[in-house]
Protein backbone atom coordinates (compact mmCIF):
# COMPACT_ATOMS: atom_id res chain seq x y z
CA UNK A 1 0.00 0.00 0.00
CA UNK A 2 2.82 2.64 1.04
CA UNK A 3 4.07 1.88 -2.88
CA UNK A 4 0.69 2.47 -4.19
CA UNK A 5 0.31 5.67 -2.70
CA UNK A 6 3.86 6.77 -3.66
CA UNK A 7 3.14 5.68 -7.08
CA UNK A 8 -0.15 7.68 -7.38
CA UNK A 9 1.74 10.63 -6.10
CA UNK A 10 3.98 10.54 -8.71
CA UNK A 11 1.53 10.10 -11.10
CA UNK A 12 -0.30 13.24 -9.72
CA UNK A 13 2.99 15.31 -9.61
CA UNK A 14 4.71 14.44 -12.69
CA UNK A 15 1.56 13.78 -15.19
CA UNK A 16 3.59 10.21 -16.27
CA UNK A 17 3.08 6.51 -16.37
CA UNK A 18 6.23 5.50 -16.24
CA UNK A 19 7.80 5.48 -12.86
CA UNK A 20 8.10 1.70 -12.13
CA UNK A 21 11.89 1.59 -12.46
CA UNK A 22 12.98 3.42 -9.62
CA UNK A 23 10.03 2.20 -7.66
CA UNK A 24 10.62 -1.43 -7.92
CA UNK A 25 14.23 -0.57 -7.43
CA UNK A 26 13.43 1.39 -4.36
CA UNK A 27 10.86 -1.56 -2.81
CA UNK A 28 13.88 -4.50 -2.94
CA UNK A 29 16.56 -2.08 -2.11
CA UNK A 30 19.00 -0.65 -4.09
CA UNK A 31 21.40 0.48 -2.32
CA UNK A 32 23.12 2.14 -5.29
CA UNK A 33 20.27 4.57 -4.97
CA UNK A 34 20.36 7.53 -3.15
CA UNK A 35 17.56 8.11 -0.27
CA UNK A 36 14.90 9.67 -3.07
CA UNK A 37 13.73 7.84 -5.53
CA UNK A 38 14.32 9.94 -8.93
CA UNK A 39 11.19 9.95 -11.66
CA UNK A 40 12.68 12.39 -13.90
CA UNK A 41 9.98 13.81 -16.64
CA UNK A 42 12.95 13.09 -18.59
CA UNK A 43 12.86 9.48 -18.35
CA UNK A 44 9.93 8.77 -20.59
CA UNK A 45 10.61 5.59 -22.36
CA UNK A 46 10.73 6.78 -26.36
CA UNK A 47 9.35 3.69 -28.94
CA UNK A 48 12.15 1.73 -29.68
CA UNK A 49 12.51 1.60 -33.11
CA UNK A 50 14.10 -0.96 -35.70
CA UNK A 51 17.61 -0.84 -36.91
CA UNK A 52 16.28 0.64 -40.34
CA UNK A 53 16.57 4.18 -40.82
CA UNK A 54 12.84 5.93 -42.08
CA UNK A 55 12.46 8.95 -44.53
CA UNK A 56 13.42 11.71 -42.96
CA UNK A 57 10.51 14.29 -41.73
CA UNK A 58 9.88 17.64 -43.57
CA UNK A 59 11.73 20.50 -42.69
CA UNK A 60 9.98 23.66 -42.81
CA UNK A 61 11.69 27.21 -42.05
CA UNK A 62 13.00 27.87 -38.54
CA UNK A 63 11.47 29.91 -36.49
CA UNK A 64 13.61 34.11 -35.84
CA UNK A 65 15.71 33.99 -33.33
CA UNK A 66 14.35 35.41 -30.44
CA UNK A 67 15.31 38.77 -28.75
CA UNK A 68 17.11 38.15 -25.29
CA UNK A 69 16.14 40.00 -22.08
CA UNK A 70 17.20 40.01 -18.73
CA UNK A 71 14.81 38.29 -17.42
CA UNK A 72 22.01 14.47 -38.50
CA UNK A 73 21.33 10.81 -39.60
CA UNK A 74 17.60 10.51 -41.19
CA UNK A 75 16.02 10.77 -37.18
CA UNK A 76 13.44 8.26 -36.59
CA UNK A 77 10.50 10.26 -35.41
CA UNK A 78 10.21 9.18 -31.73
CA UNK A 79 6.35 8.29 -30.94
CA UNK A 80 5.40 9.25 -27.72
CA UNK A 81 3.39 5.64 -26.84
CA UNK A 82 4.76 5.52 -23.52
CA UNK A 83 3.49 9.10 -22.94
CA UNK A 84 0.21 9.62 -20.87
CA UNK A 85 -2.97 10.43 -22.44
CA UNK A 86 -3.32 13.52 -23.98
CA UNK A 87 -4.42 15.98 -21.13
CA UNK A 88 -5.27 20.20 -21.69
CA UNK A 89 -3.26 22.42 -18.83
CA UNK A 90 -5.15 24.52 -17.15
CA UNK A 91 -5.28 27.79 -17.15
CA UNK A 92 -3.04 29.31 -13.94
CA UNK A 93 -4.35 32.73 -11.74
CA UNK A 94 -1.81 34.22 -9.37
CA UNK A 95 -2.12 33.50 -5.94
CA UNK A 96 0.04 32.77 -2.32
CA UNK A 97 0.08 28.73 -2.09
CA UNK A 98 1.59 26.85 0.95
CA UNK A 99 4.75 25.55 0.40
CA UNK A 100 4.60 22.08 -0.27
CA UNK A 101 6.41 19.59 2.48
CA UNK A 102 9.98 18.51 1.32
CA UNK A 103 13.10 16.47 1.55
CA UNK A 104 16.41 18.91 1.17
CA UNK A 105 19.12 16.99 -0.11
CA UNK A 106 22.58 18.41 -0.14
CA UNK A 107 25.32 17.58 -2.21
CA UNK A 108 26.57 13.81 -3.19
CA UNK A 109 28.58 11.16 -0.60
CA UNK A 110 28.76 8.16 -2.92
CA UNK A 111 32.58 7.67 -4.53
CA UNK A 112 33.47 8.99 -7.94
CA UNK A 113 34.46 6.80 -11.03
CA UNK A 114 36.97 9.07 -11.94
CA UNK A 115 38.01 13.13 -11.64
CA UNK A 116 35.46 13.37 -8.93
CA UNK A 117 33.01 12.74 -11.42
CA UNK A 118 29.97 9.70 -10.37
CA UNK A 119 28.04 8.44 -13.03
CA UNK A 120 24.46 6.45 -12.90
CA UNK A 121 24.85 4.02 -15.40
CA UNK A 122 20.93 2.84 -16.40
CA UNK A 123 22.44 0.98 -19.31
CA UNK A 124 24.53 -1.94 -19.37
CA UNK A 125 27.33 -0.74 -21.47
CA UNK A 126 30.91 -0.40 -19.65
CA UNK A 127 32.40 3.00 -19.83
CA UNK A 128 35.70 4.22 -18.78
CA UNK A 129 35.22 7.95 -17.49
CA UNK A 130 39.12 8.34 -16.87
CA UNK A 131 39.70 7.33 -20.69
CA UNK A 132 36.61 9.69 -22.19
CA UNK A 133 37.83 12.47 -20.01
CA UNK A 134 41.28 11.92 -21.38
CA UNK A 135 40.56 11.56 -24.62
CA UNK A 136 39.91 14.71 -27.05
CA UNK A 137 36.46 15.30 -28.32
CA UNK A 138 35.31 14.31 -31.68
CA UNK A 139 34.33 18.06 -32.20
CA UNK A 140 35.41 21.22 -31.79
CA UNK A 141 33.08 23.15 -29.26
CA UNK A 142 34.36 26.57 -29.84
CA UNK A 143 33.54 25.36 -33.18
CA UNK A 144 36.97 27.78 -33.80
CA UNK A 145 35.85 31.15 -32.66
CA UNK A 146 31.87 32.07 -31.92
CA UNK A 147 30.20 28.55 -31.27
CA UNK A 148 26.77 28.21 -31.54
CA UNK A 149 24.43 26.89 -29.32
CA UNK A 150 21.18 25.33 -29.51
CA UNK A 151 18.87 25.69 -26.40
CA UNK A 152 15.08 24.42 -26.38
CA UNK A 153 12.83 22.84 -24.00
CA UNK A 154 10.99 19.45 -24.28
CA UNK A 155 8.52 20.19 -21.72
CA UNK A 156 8.77 23.97 -21.48
CA UNK A 157 5.64 24.19 -19.03
CA UNK A 158 8.22 22.51 -16.29
CA UNK A 159 7.67 25.19 -13.32
CA UNK A 160 9.46 24.99 -9.49
CA UNK A 161 7.63 25.78 -5.91
CA UNK A 162 5.74 28.41 -5.88
CA UNK A 163 7.48 31.09 -3.57
CA UNK A 164 7.20 34.52 -2.78
CA UNK A 165 6.78 36.90 -5.95
CA UNK A 166 6.78 33.90 -7.75
CA UNK A 167 3.36 32.72 -7.71
CA UNK A 168 1.13 30.59 -9.67
CA UNK A 169 -1.87 28.38 -9.09
CA UNK A 170 0.28 24.81 -8.89
CA UNK A 171 -2.51 22.88 -8.70
CA UNK A 172 -0.29 19.61 -7.36
CA UNK A 173 1.35 19.23 -11.10
CA UNK A 174 4.09 21.90 -11.00
CA UNK A 175 3.71 23.54 -14.90
CA UNK A 176 2.38 26.45 -16.14
CA UNK A 177 2.16 28.27 -19.31
CA UNK A 178 3.73 31.96 -17.76
CA UNK A 179 7.53 31.96 -19.80
CA UNK A 180 8.49 34.27 -16.57
CA UNK A 181 7.53 31.09 -14.51
CA UNK A 182 8.23 27.62 -15.83
CA UNK A 183 11.75 26.42 -17.34
CA UNK A 184 11.78 28.68 -20.08
CA UNK A 185 12.79 31.43 -17.72
CA UNK A 186 15.80 29.65 -16.72
CA UNK A 187 16.39 28.64 -20.13
CA UNK A 188 16.61 32.31 -20.76
CA UNK A 189 19.17 33.26 -18.45
CA UNK A 190 21.71 30.66 -19.72
CA UNK A 191 21.46 31.90 -23.12
CA UNK A 192 22.18 35.48 -21.74
CA UNK A 193 25.23 34.55 -20.16
CA UNK A 194 26.68 32.40 -23.21
CA UNK A 195 25.79 35.48 -24.80
CA UNK A 196 27.82 37.48 -22.84
CA UNK A 197 30.37 34.85 -22.88
CA UNK A 198 30.65 35.42 -27.20
CA UNK A 199 28.56 32.15 -27.44
CA UNK A 200 25.94 32.43 -30.14
CA UNK A 201 22.83 31.40 -28.68
CA UNK A 202 19.44 29.84 -30.54
CA UNK A 203 16.84 29.46 -27.97
CA UNK A 204 13.39 28.01 -28.69
CA UNK A 205 11.00 28.76 -26.29
CA UNK A 206 8.24 26.97 -27.94
CA UNK A 207 6.11 24.86 -25.19
CA UNK A 208 6.22 21.35 -26.41
CA UNK A 209 4.43 19.68 -24.32
CA UNK A 210 1.31 21.92 -24.60
CA UNK A 211 -1.81 21.82 -24.69
CA UNK A 212 -0.89 17.84 -24.95
CA UNK A 213 2.72 16.19 -23.28
CA UNK A 214 1.83 13.59 -25.47
CA UNK A 215 4.22 13.51 -27.92
CA UNK A 216 6.42 16.14 -26.84
CA UNK A 217 9.80 14.57 -27.76
CA UNK A 218 8.10 14.02 -31.33
CA UNK A 219 7.58 18.30 -31.55
CA UNK A 220 10.86 18.69 -29.97
CA UNK A 221 12.63 16.80 -32.32
CA UNK A 222 10.99 18.81 -35.30
CA UNK A 223 12.18 21.65 -33.39
CA UNK A 224 15.69 21.05 -33.47
CA UNK A 225 16.02 19.92 -37.00
CA UNK A 226 14.88 23.11 -38.29
CA UNK A 227 16.86 24.92 -36.56
CA UNK A 228 20.20 22.43 -37.67
CA UNK A 229 19.04 22.64 -41.18
CA UNK A 230 19.30 26.68 -41.41
CA UNK A 231 22.11 26.07 -38.93
CA UNK A 232 24.29 23.53 -39.36
CA UNK A 233 27.38 25.13 -37.35
CA UNK A 234 25.62 24.45 -34.47
CA UNK A 235 27.48 21.33 -32.85
CA UNK A 236 25.82 21.42 -29.18
CA UNK A 237 22.22 20.85 -28.47
CA UNK A 238 20.96 21.65 -24.53
CA UNK A 239 17.61 20.48 -23.61
CA UNK A 240 16.94 21.87 -20.38
CA UNK A 241 13.89 20.66 -17.87
CA UNK A 242 13.45 20.78 -14.02
CA UNK A 243 13.08 17.22 -12.57
CA UNK A 244 11.46 15.84 -9.85
CA UNK A 245 11.95 13.53 -6.61
CA UNK A 246 9.62 11.74 -4.57
CA UNK A 247 11.29 9.49 -1.75
CA UNK A 248 9.82 6.72 -0.19
CA UNK A 249 7.62 8.50 2.35
CA UNK A 250 6.06 9.98 -0.88
CA UNK A 251 7.48 13.64 0.27
CA UNK A 252 8.96 15.94 -3.14
CA UNK A 253 12.54 16.26 -2.74
CA UNK A 254 14.20 19.52 -3.47
CA UNK A 255 18.39 19.59 -4.14
CA UNK A 256 20.33 21.85 -2.47
CA UNK A 257 24.04 23.11 -2.93
CA UNK A 258 25.17 26.22 -0.74
CA UNK A 259 27.04 28.08 -3.32
CA UNK A 260 29.23 31.48 -2.56
CA UNK A 261 26.49 32.62 0.04
CA UNK A 262 23.82 31.43 -1.95
CA UNK A 263 20.56 28.58 -2.10
CA UNK A 264 21.27 26.82 -5.51
CA UNK A 265 19.19 23.59 -6.57
CA UNK A 266 21.70 21.10 -7.87
CA UNK A 267 21.95 20.49 -11.75
CA UNK A 268 22.05 16.96 -13.44
CA UNK A 269 23.26 16.36 -16.78
CA UNK A 270 22.02 13.86 -18.87
CA UNK A 271 23.32 11.34 -21.76
CA UNK A 272 20.97 9.23 -24.27
CA UNK A 273 21.67 6.15 -26.02
CA UNK A 274 21.06 3.35 -28.56
CA UNK A 275 20.26 0.79 -25.84
CA UNK A 276 16.77 1.05 -25.81
CA UNK A 277 16.69 0.36 -29.73
CA UNK A 278 16.68 3.68 -31.64
CA UNK A 279 19.57 4.74 -34.11
CA UNK A 280 22.51 6.81 -31.93
CA UNK A 281 25.41 5.68 -33.01
CA UNK A 282 27.58 9.21 -31.42
CA UNK A 283 26.08 9.08 -27.57
CA UNK A 284 29.57 8.28 -27.04
CA UNK A 285 30.38 11.73 -28.29
CA UNK A 286 28.00 13.44 -26.23
CA UNK A 287 29.42 11.46 -22.85
CA UNK A 288 32.48 12.58 -23.63
CA UNK A 289 30.89 15.80 -23.78
CA UNK A 290 28.76 16.10 -20.74
CA UNK A 291 31.77 14.51 -18.53
CA UNK A 292 33.94 17.10 -19.27
CA UNK A 293 31.01 19.86 -17.76
CA UNK A 294 30.65 17.62 -14.83
CA UNK A 295 34.20 17.49 -14.17
CA UNK A 296 33.98 21.26 -14.56
CA UNK A 297 31.44 21.68 -12.32
CA UNK A 298 32.80 19.16 -9.66
CA UNK A 299 35.93 21.41 -9.58
CA UNK A 300 34.62 24.75 -9.19
CA UNK A 301 31.48 24.24 -7.76
CA UNK A 302 31.63 20.54 -6.09
CA UNK A 303 28.27 20.09 -4.77
CA UNK A 304 26.65 21.88 -7.56
CA UNK A 305 26.52 18.96 -9.78
CA UNK A 306 24.17 15.90 -9.40
CA UNK A 307 25.76 12.72 -10.63
CA UNK A 308 25.29 12.12 -14.35
CA UNK A 309 22.92 9.74 -15.83
CA UNK A 310 23.56 7.51 -19.01
CA UNK A 311 20.01 6.36 -20.18
CA UNK A 312 18.47 3.72 -22.24
CA UNK A 313 16.59 6.16 -24.07
CA UNK A 314 18.00 8.59 -26.78
CA UNK A 315 15.91 11.86 -25.78
CA UNK A 316 16.67 13.13 -29.02
CA UNK A 317 20.53 13.59 -28.32
CA UNK A 318 21.36 11.92 -31.44
CA UNK A 319 21.30 15.39 -33.38
CA UNK A 320 24.24 16.85 -32.35
CA UNK A 321 27.96 15.51 -31.26
CA UNK A 322 27.16 17.67 -28.43
CA UNK A 323 23.59 17.33 -27.28
CA UNK A 324 22.85 16.86 -23.86
CA UNK A 325 19.61 16.86 -21.63
CA UNK A 326 20.23 19.18 -18.40
CA UNK A 327 17.65 19.14 -15.58
CA UNK A 328 17.91 22.27 -13.31
CA UNK A 329 16.52 21.55 -9.46
CA UNK A 330 13.48 19.65 -9.16
CA UNK A 331 9.91 21.12 -8.47
CA UNK A 332 10.30 20.96 -5.08
CA UNK A 333 12.90 24.02 -5.38
CA UNK A 334 11.94 27.69 -5.96
CA UNK A 335 12.36 29.37 -9.59
CA UNK A 336 14.92 31.31 -7.96
CA UNK A 337 16.95 28.72 -6.44
CA UNK A 338 16.82 27.42 -10.17
CA UNK A 339 17.88 30.38 -11.75
CA UNK A 340 21.06 30.68 -9.65
CA UNK A 341 21.42 27.40 -10.87
CA UNK A 342 21.02 27.98 -13.87
CA UNK A 343 23.26 30.85 -13.61
CA UNK A 344 26.26 28.74 -12.07
CA UNK A 345 26.14 25.86 -14.57
CA UNK A 346 26.20 27.81 -17.54
CA UNK A 347 29.40 30.01 -16.76
CA UNK A 348 30.98 26.61 -15.58
CA UNK A 349 29.84 25.27 -19.85
CA UNK A 350 30.63 28.64 -21.40
CA UNK A 351 34.36 27.87 -19.92
CA UNK A 352 34.50 24.53 -21.67
CA UNK A 353 32.65 25.64 -24.71
CA UNK A 354 35.51 27.95 -24.92
CA UNK A 355 38.14 25.73 -24.05
CA UNK A 356 38.92 27.30 -20.80
CA UNK A 357 37.58 24.93 -18.28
Amino acid sequence: MAILAILLRGFVALGVDRVLEDFLQTAMGDETLVAATVLSQSSLLMATAGDSEPPEPAISEPPNEPVFSDDTETAAVETAASEPPEQELPIYRPRRVDRSPTVTIRGDDRAPNAAGVYVRNHTTYQIDVKALLATPLSFDPSDGGRPTVLILHTHGTESFEPDGDDWYDNVDNYRTTDPNLNITRVGREIAAIFETRGIHVLHNQELHDYPSFQGSYSRSLATAQRYLAAYPEIQIVIDIHRDAIINSAGQYVRTMAEIEGLESAQVMLLVGTDHAGLYHPGWRDNLAFALRLQAAMVERYPTLARPLALREERFNAHLAPGAILVEIGTCANTLQEALTAGRLFAEVAADVILGKG
